[in-house]
């Protein structure tokens, strides 16, 4: 599998342990996608965020959208609900898909309970080897590797706190680079790079601090 883009990532990316409310804050939220592919396959951004037959995270109950639901901030779409009247919670997605339009990777970022630090949620796809871990970049930065927490059912997740050393490099840049490695069923374990538009990304996450 390759990828059409790859960068990297200056600073560097610093991930705090299980994140508990990371987990519990974004596993609640609405499901944002990314996509995957194989070798010579083109990855591209998935327009209009339509709904996919993919299975959305469990939930006690689904809340009703909420007014900003929906709406698009360049190369980030808001998913919105309203627990409660007047309490509209969102978080922002990035969908990336490969030719044939099938997730390849799923990037979200939400609000955290009880902190003003958001949090972003990677999933990666299912199959991918695990030994190598994954990577991310940002423009022209130096890579950084992240730890893959588990594997679920809709995919293998990397949970990040976007604290004050990570937050202003996404904000200020243009494009992040999520690496992994899969395998090709000949032995080998080629090394996968999928990239993020960071297009966007500023006014998507005022959005959800609000």
């Amino acid at each position: 599998m390759s990828l059409t883009r790859s960068r990297t990532m200056p600073g560097g990316a610093r991930r705090r342990g299980a994140l508990p409310a990371l987990r519990s804050a974004l596993v609640g939220a609405a499901i944002l996608a990314i996509g995957a592919g194989g070798s010579s396959t083109a990855f591209a951004q998935a327009e209009g965020e339509a709904p996919t037959s993919e299975p959305a995270p469990a939930t006690p109950a689904r809340a009703a959208p909420g007014p900003r639901d929906g709406k698009v901030l360049q190369d980030w779409t808001l998913r919105c609900q309203l627990p409660q009247p007047e309490q509209e919670i969102c978080e922002m997605r990035q969908r990336i898909v490969d030719q044939n339009g099938n997730r390849v990777v799923l990037a979200v970022v939400g609000r955290l309970p009880n902190i003003d630090t958001p949090g972003l949620l990677i999933l990666l796809p299912l199959g991918i080897a695990l030994p190598p871990g994954a990577f991310l970049q940002i423009d022209q930065g130096e890579e950084q590797r992240v730890q893959i927490e588990r594997c679920e059912s809709q995919g293998c997740r990397i949970e990040l706190l976007l604290d004050d050393d990570l937050l202003p490099l996404l904000k200020a840049g243009s494009r992040a680079t999520i690496g992994f490695h899969v395998y090709d069923g000949q032995g080998e374990r080629p090394r996968v790079d999928v990239p993020i538009s960071l297009i966007g990304f500023s006014a998507a996450l005022a959005e959800v601090m609000q």
